[in-house]
């Protein structure tokens, strides 16, 4: 049986450094896991369920015996607000008017309020808050497109356990967190997310709700339309589509206040706002404020005057800094001309239980509203003071019980305070205001401790993500220090070392744990095994000869472009503790890469031996530089930027659609690209005149049109000048488009790659009478640079698969990005043909320059994977995206799919989110590549370097090549990541940690995991197959299939 090291030494050559990166892509997967693990817990929730007890009472008597749930999904509080606004937007001011005139003909009856949604504002995470009057937390986000069975105590639990009939129509979310709760006979969901469907929702919760609330025979009923919310993701706001959809939930309230009976409560809410652009998800005033409307159809539920003490003073707003967030009772909206009455919208659980006569679910943190609680009780006492008490004993029940549970221990520094302010609210003489004061500072240290850190695990795994750092660094100068056939040698020795260290370490800490020993008492079986393996593995190998090089600098480290890009990376990786460089990072990107770009402009430029070497380096940094500045043109604006900030990736802040200059320039960027990537690029070697090139860059022409031409058609579906029955023919025309672009880039596109042949011409040529005795010549055309230039139509097959997935504003962006990388090639290509010349004439072997002239470029330095580390970054931002949750591009789910498909829908939106960072990535074998001669068949340098050196591959050069560069890049993001991870982890109690510094580590941590993956594509299978092909062609040594 062959040993492990027979094993790795059986590896074929570029299969070799797939494995290394393989294994780096493992070191940092199972840190970035035990480092979540610890960061991002999820809350505790309570199985407790409220009940009466014949000793003591739970609730009060109810004013109706049937109520009616509506949510409006994206809801905004000033959609239904009756202030006015400055500026008015027509397409959603003043149209839902419905609630406002209610309110102000019957006060005692109808009630409107500034609902504030806890973050994340997503559905699935407000439908739990509504109903079980809890807080999300901030990994709860991911669970929105899966939801989970709610076990912890709700309405809709207590509604059951009461033996009442619950009726359910709308969003099918509800149906996957209370599945068997609704009525058999009484239940129509509908797909929750077909963002492309404006009405199909809201018409089946129309034609059912109606004849439900005449026919009679339930007792609770739940309606969730949708409409709002894909108007406001597709054109956002201020679109003519939301004036029409608002309208329609005008008429549908309207007709529905008519319809019901005296004995029904009618509850309509937002389960959230929506951003300037219609988007949601993350803490924004326009995104937390939603819509709560409370209508009573002729039960009076405020005979009374409101008591001064049952809420803060009129001037504790939320333009006062030092007031409680969790205790305001005023909020002026942005824009409003006057403060509106504002409440937490998990407030509407305590409120509608006690309505109804049930108790308030275990798990509640809201507080009653007191507006609704204005009548005499059958003491003649004010049921308010009832209400409060019974609702601050609850809150003091299930604080207990959380604090007897095994994550209570954060409520210890908080547990003496909250029990001497439920003491005095719950005295016989006690005011209303003490009890409001313990509820509300009840939530407001909830809110506070809530984060559950688990230091321990948090420590671990930032120990082990910060290893990687310097393991990755010590491969990459072992590499740089070896000779062009060591690299096999390092990648040997690294994957044998770490594969044993792993063993024995993963083994230690499941001996560790199981013997129980306290240092690993925070960890579980699984997590200790891990930590153990992978500290195992990183340890081993900064212990080997690959590990002695960690403090050892490159020769001529100053001179060879390599301490600049360094510096830069310790300040980047070093700058995500400071939260004004995670909100500006967008911005500062270019910066680095004009720095990198400055000194190839000043140091390498002037002194390149020749005129023409001048030239091309001056020439392409000055395109590069032009590029990268028309790339950062495009913006998207977090809130913290305003208002310093525009956005130009949309038409505006508030129309979510793309301007008109990208629409239409996307088409005309798309028919240029190809000429510039094969006139410009591949014309220098001659490999455009190859067929295969010709043909190849014509396929890929017509894709990439298709891919723009969708986005025109989608722009015409909403065009007002449409006849709406041509709108289904768009739609369908639309969507097999669409598949039809993606199938044939993957299908078509990759397996012309695969199987077609170098990028080269062979031409029999004719000497002239006499010339060679007669004999004929035979010439390669493209030989030059058959590795570059078909690496080069590798990387435009996920090069188009990323562009039919980005918006047209994006399509520009990406195609300018292709255009930046391939001309910042040309510079590093100039710079190593006059360090090649540089070196040749200081060694006076002028004559014999071709062996020499290949010494000088072989060791591309790390300005490369620091340039393409930090063009990915910005093109990610100039793609439209941020570190935040808004900018999602949702939409791109349904790009050739008319419902949300799985799988194909989180692959769309992960190729149009990180797509960008992936084909940066992907760019980084490309100048291990770029204009390397392929190895001549029996010449005697080849034969002297297979027989000689050890060389695993006669295509050993531009292997060492890759796996440098393809280091470089993975130890850039490394660092950057172990920055955000530090950044978040010592700032965890910080005011920002949730909104600037917990996103960026997220963004970091999948971006370092996506970069990790795309170098293993791009090594297994890009160079891989490049190699196979050369190795083939000229018979350089036996060709075998990497």
């Amino acid at each position: 049986m062959p040993t492990l090291r027979q094993r790795i030494r059986s590896l074929a050559p570029a299969g070799l450094i797939t494995w290394v990166l393989v294994w780096i892509f493992t070191l940092h997967a199972t840190s970035l896991y035990l480092f979540t693990r610890g960061f991002l817990l999820s809350r505790l929730a309570l199985s407790d369920k409220a009940i009466c007890t014949p000793s003591g009472s739970c609730s009060i008597p109810s004013t109706h015996s049937k109520a009616i749930l509506i949510i409006i999904d994206a809801l905004r509080f000033d959609f239904i607000a009756p202030t006015s606004f400055h500026p008015s937007d027509e397409n959603h001011h003043g149209i839902l008017t419905l609630p406002a005139e209610l309110t102000a003909q019957n006060p005692d009856r109808s009630f409107i309020f500034n609902a504030h949604s806890d973050p994340p504002t997503a559905t699935l995470q407000r439908i739990k808050g509504i109903t079980t009057g809890s807080l999300p937390t901030f990994i709860d986000i991911g669970s929105n497109f899966g939801a989970s069975e709610i076990a912890e105590d709700s309405l809709i639990h207590q509604l059951t356990a009461a033996g009442k009939r619950v009726a359910f129509m709308g969003d099918d979310t509800w149906t996957g967190v209370y599945p068997s709760s609704f009525h058999p006979n009484m239940t129509w969901p509908y797909d929750s997310f077909n963002v492309e469907d404006l009405h199909s929702v809201d018409e089946g919760v129309i034609r059912h709700i109606f004849p439900l609330v005449r026919d009679g025979g339930w007792d609770f009923a739940i309606g969730h339309f949708l409409g709002v919310d894909h108007v406001g993701h597709r054109v956002g706001p201020s679109g003519d589509a939301m004036r029409a959809k608002l309208k329609q939930m005008d008429g549908v309230l309207r007709r529905l206040t008519e319809e019901i009976d005296d004995d029904t409560l009618l509850v309509v809410l937002g389960d959230h706002g929506m951003d300037l652009k219609g988007d949601h998800g993350g803490d924004g005033i326009f995104e937390t404020s939603s819509a709560m409307w409370i209508y009573s159809k002729s039960v009076p539920l405020a005979t009374r005057p409101l008591p001064q003490d049952a809420l803060p003073s009129h001037g504790t707003s939320a333009a006062n800094l030092d007031a409680d967030a969790s205790d305001v009772a005023w909020k002026t909206f942005p824009g409003a001309t006057s403060p509106s009455r504002a409440v937490q919208q998990i407030d509407i659980l305590p409120t509608i239980s006690l309505l109804l006569g049930l108790p308030i679910p275990f798990n509640n943190l809201g507080m009653v509203i007191p507006e609704l609680f204005l009548r005499d009780s059958a003491t003649n006492d004010l049921i308010l003071n009832e209400a409060m008490k019974l609702n601050a004993d609850q809150i003091q029940a299930y604080l207990a019980a959380y604090r007897a549970s095994p994550s209570g221990g954060e409520l210890d520094e908080a547990w003496s305070r909250l029990n001497r302010l439920h003491d005095l609210a719950t005295k016989p003489t006690t005011s209303l205001q003490s009890k409001r004061n313990f509820i509300r500072q009840s939530l407001r240290s909830c809110r506070e401790l809530w984060a559950q850190f688990n230091v321990v695990l948090m420590v671990a795994g930032l120990v082990a993500l910060g290893l990687t750092v310097p393991v990755v660094w010590s491969i990459y100068r072992a590499v740089d220090q070896g000779q062009t056939s060591s690299w096999d040698a390092v990648s040997e020795e690294v994957l044998h070392r770490g594969t044993v260290g792993a063993a024995v370490g993963g083994a230690l800490g499941l001996v560790v744990k199981i013997a129980g020993r306290p240092v690993m008492g925070s960890f579980s079986l699984l997590q200790a095994t891990l930590l153990g393996a992978v500290l195992g593995s990183e340890l081993n190998v900064l212990s080997s000869r690959t590990g002695t090089t960690l403090f050892a600098l490159p020769k001529n480290f100053f001179q060879r472009q390599t301490a600049l890009p360094v510096l830069i990376l310790i300040l980047h990786a070093l700058s995500y503790t400071s939260n004004s460089f995670l909100m500006w990072e967008d911005r500062l990107t270019q910066y680095f890469l004009f720095t990198m770009l400055f000194t190839s402009v000043v140091i390498s430029a002037p002194t390149a031996p020749t005129h023409r070497l001048r030239i091309r380096i001056f020439g392409f940094s000055l395109a590069t530089a032009i590029l990268l500045r028309l790339i950062a043109v495009s913006t998207v604006c977090r809130e913290e930027q305003q208002p310093y900030c525009r956005v130009t990736f949309y038409s505006s802040s508030t129309t979510p659609v793309a301007p008109y200059l990208t629409m239409f320039g996307a088409p005309i960027a798309t028919f240029a690209l190809p000429y510039a990537i094969q006139y410009l690029f591949l014309s220098t070697s001659r490999a455009d005149e190859a067929p295969v090139t010709t043909l190849f860059l014509r396929i890929w022409r017509w894709l990439l049109l298709a891919g723009s031409t969708y986005w025109i058609f989608e722009r015409l579906e909403n065009w007002n000048g449409l006849n709406p029955d041509r709108i289904p023919l768009v739609q369908t025309v639309r969507t097999y488009l669409a598949r039809s672009v993606l199938g044939c880039i993957v299908v078509v596109l990759g397996a012309f790659w695969w199987y077609a042949p170098l990028s080269i011409l062979v031409r029999e040529q004719t000497p002239e009478d006499g010339a060679q005795g007669g004999k004929k010549r035979v010439a390669v055309i493209g030989f030059a640079n058959a590795y570059g230039s078909s690496y080069l139509l590798f990387l435009l097959v996920p090069f188009a698969l990323v562009f039919a997935t980005a918006q047209p504003t994006g399509q520009v962006v990406l195609a300018l990005g292709l255009i930046a990388i391939t001309s910042y090639l040309e510079v590093v290509d100039g710079q190593s043909d006059a360090d090649g010349m540089v070196e040749a004439f200081t060694s006076m072997s002028v004559t014999s320059s071709a062996p020499q002239l290949q010494v000088a470029y072989q060791k591309p330095t790390f300005a490369v994977p620091t340039f393409i580390s930090i063009l990915s970054l910005l093109l990610f931002y100039s793609t439209g995206h941020q570190a935040t949750m808004p900018s999602i591009q949702w939409k791109s789910a349904f790009i050739g799919f008319p419902t949300l498909t799985y799988p194909f829908a989180p692959i769309l939106v992960v190729l149009n989110t990180f797509g960008p960072i992936a084909l940066a990535t992907l760019a980084a074998p490309l100048f291990a590549l770029w204009n390397i001669d392929p190895p001549k068949p029996n010449s005697p340098d080849n034969q002297g370097e297979s027989t000689t050196s050890g060389s695993r591959s006669p295509s050993s050069l531009v292997l060492n090549r890759t796996l440098k560069l393809t280091l470089g890049t993975s130890l850039y993001h490394s660092a950057l990541t172990f920055g955000t991870a530090f950044g978040a982890a010592a700032l965890r109690r910080h005011l920002m940690v949730w909104k600037v510094f917990a996103p960026r580590f997220m963004l970091g941590g999948a971006s370092l995991l996506i970069v990790d993956l795309a170098l293993v594509l791009g090594v297994g299978v890009g160079v891989s197959r490049v190699v196979w092909k050369v190795e083939k062609t000229f018979g350089a040594g036996r060709a075998k299939q990497q």
